[in-house]
């Protein structure tokens, strides 16, 4: 009974120890509860263990901590750096591997004073509990402040790519090169290849939030352009090119090889070669005919043909055919190049230098600007003739121009008719056009190594006399007459180019060209009939004047003098007999 008693007051003293012990706990956790609070509450620094890029502020005030981070901030980013993570390639390449990117390098900046203030509001956006929350978190844990970053992209783009080229596989492309008698191919092999954009998409990303921890990237496969030794045959075939003049240094300058070899053989060799491996392929290579000691030997060295016509009418057209000859004088054309009479010349105009004088346009004759210059262009289609060369494209004059041999003109116009000849020989040629003392020269210098010669023969197979017009004119005096316009008499010629060998021997005599002039009516103005004053019942005697037209920069005309001799169905050489050269 009495242990009974003693075992009911135990659990009686035990009921009544629980409560205050729950008291007591209950107390000490709202002191650590509430303590961190208060503090945070009554805080006047920045909240304990507050970092900013490493940098402990925590504790300071705001002053204190701007002071700091002005001093320290920018050396605590420059020694900072982000680790680059690079991964792939094929097994054997030496692809990879971890590079840094010195956050100095990148200009990585922050405002000290923007800085300063998220350290100080680090944890302290809430209420009082959060805050205190907050606090504890921070003795705990610490706490890292990131305050806005700027940094300079263009230098993480060429961080980037610095990594790029340290760490990319290059793709191996198909190439070739010719060393003595064999063509070393290398066969394409593929690459490894970073995606820069994407990394450079990733390290700004990591550097605005601070996060040092690394990022990484693997390299992609790139797949070479596929070359077949077809292809490297089309690409490296050639025949063998001579030494050629080279305008521009005026120098010569030597030819090329020719190449060739087996595609079919090749292409075995190029299937059995490992990617990326340089195989040797037997070539056969042919030495050009024309050497460059031989070209600087010969180049210029013989006169091929020439020829001279008297320039007469107005000083403006003489200037227009000295201007011309100018432009044409000293081109040079290599084997196989073109000349073309209006793209040296150029558009006939004022801003140009050139001046109007008497030109046919549609038969008639009229100023304009650049007449003249046929007597240049035919003059230098006699000679190219008479140095065997190429017509490529030539125009007889509407009219028969007086100053060259029948069939032997060429006429030119801007947008019209154009005079163009080839080199058609082994070396280069030389325009030598001159205009002096009333005389235009064309001489074309070149290489005869065969002494051939040329000349030119035409054969008149019709004619067509002009007729006589009168025309009544009231402003003249009575009984007067004067000559409007003169008359040319119309032609069919055929010109033959007569070659001989160096002794003298024709070898060739071929048709050249057939050229048709046109006639035009001689117009006479005559006064009013005079009265007979006299009483004799007697015509008197008047004077004709003629009027000369001026040769012009379209179709050429002159007096109508037949050459001696020139007579239809007869063959005349070309040597001096022309019509009279009055134009």
């Amino acid at each position: 009974m009495q242990k009974e008693t003693e075992h009911q007051a135990a659990g009686v003293a035990g009921r009544g120890r629980k409560p205050i012990a729950a008291v007591a706990v209950a107390a000490v956790a709202a002191i650590v509860l509430l303590t961190p609070c208060v503090l945070a509450a009554a805080s006047q620094t920045i909240y304990p263990r507050t970092s900013v890029a490493g940098i402990a502020v925590g504790g300071m005030s705001r002053s204190e901590a701007l002071d700091t981070l002005t001093r320290e901030l920018p050396q605590a980013y420059a020694e900072k750096s982000l680790p680059v993570t690079v991964e792939g390639g094929e097994a054997g390449d030496e692809a990879g591997g971890v590079y840094e990117i010195s956050l100095g390098e990148i200009g990585v900046r922050a405002d000290a004073q923007q800085a300063a203030e998220a350290a100080w509001s680090a944890g302290r956006s809430g209420n009082f509990f959060t805050s205190g929350v907050a606090y504890a978190q921070g003795l705990l844990l610490g706490r890292t402040v990131v305050p806005e970053l700027t940094f300079d992209k263009a230098a993480v783009e060429r961080e980037v790519e610095r990594i790029a080229a340290a760490a990319d596989i290059p793709v191996t492309e198909c190439s070739w090169r010719i060393d003595g008698e064999k063509l070393y191919v290398t066969k394409p092999k593929s690459g490894y290849l970073m995606d820069q954009g994407s990394l450079i998409e990733m390290v700004e990303a990591a550097v605005g939030e601070y996060d040092l921890s690394g990022v990484s990237c693997t390299l992609e496969e790139k797949a070479p352009v596929s070359v077949s030794m077809k292809e490297v045959y089309d690409d490296a075939h050639r025949e063998a090119s001579n030494a050629y003049y080279d305008k521009a240094a005026g120098a010569v300058k030597d030819g090329e090889s020719g190449v060739d070899f087996d595609a079919g053989q090749a292409q075995t060799q190029m299937d059995e070669a490992a990617p990326g491996e340089e195989f040797a392929v037997p070539v056969t290579l042919t030495e050009p005919d024309i050497s460059k000691e031989e070209m600087n030997r010969y180049l210029f060295r013989d006169r091929l043909g020439s020829c001279t016509t008297n320039v007469s009418g107005s000083s403006n057209r003489k200037h227009n055919v000295s201007l011309a000859a100018k432009s044409c004088n000293g081109v040079v054309l290599n084997p196989g190049e073109t000349f073309s009479y209006n793209e040296t010349l150029g558009q006939r105009t004022a801003a140009n230098g050139y001046r109007t004088a008497g030109a046919y346009v549609g038969g008639k004759t009229v100023e304009e600007y650049g007449g003249g210059i046929c007597q240049i262009s035919s003059t230098l289609y006699l000679a190219v003739l008479r140095s065997n060369l190429e017509i490529v494209s030539r125009t007889n004059h509407m009219f028969y121009p007086g100053y060259i041999p029948y069939g032997m003109d060429a006429t030119v116009s801007w947008g019209g008719p154009d005079f163009k000849f080839r080199n058609n020989t082994d070396y280069p040629i030389k325009l030598s056009v001159t205009y002096s003392g009333g005389k235009a020269t064309c001489t074309i210098y070149g290489t005869n190594l065969s002494g051939q010669s040329v000349k030119m023969e035409y054969n008149i197979l019709s004619s067509t006399p002009y007729e006589t017009v009168e025309k009544e004119d009231k402003s003249l005096a009575p009984g007067t007459r004067k000559q409007e316009q003169n008359g040319y008499t119309g032609y069919k010629v055929a010109t033959y180019r007569c070659v001989y060998d160096k002794n003298g021997k024709l070898v060739s005599r071929t048709l050249e060209a057939n050229s048709t002039y046109k006639s035009r009516n001689q117009i006479i103005l005559v006064g009013p009939a005079q009265e007979n004053t006299s009483g004799t019942g007697e015509d008197q005697e008047t004077e004709t004047t003629p009027s000369v037209p001026e040769t012009g920069g379209g179709e050429t005309a002159a007096p109508e003098t037949p050459a001696p001799d020139d007579t239809a169905g007869q063959t005349t050489a070309d040597g001096s007999q022309t019509a009279d050269p009055a134009l």
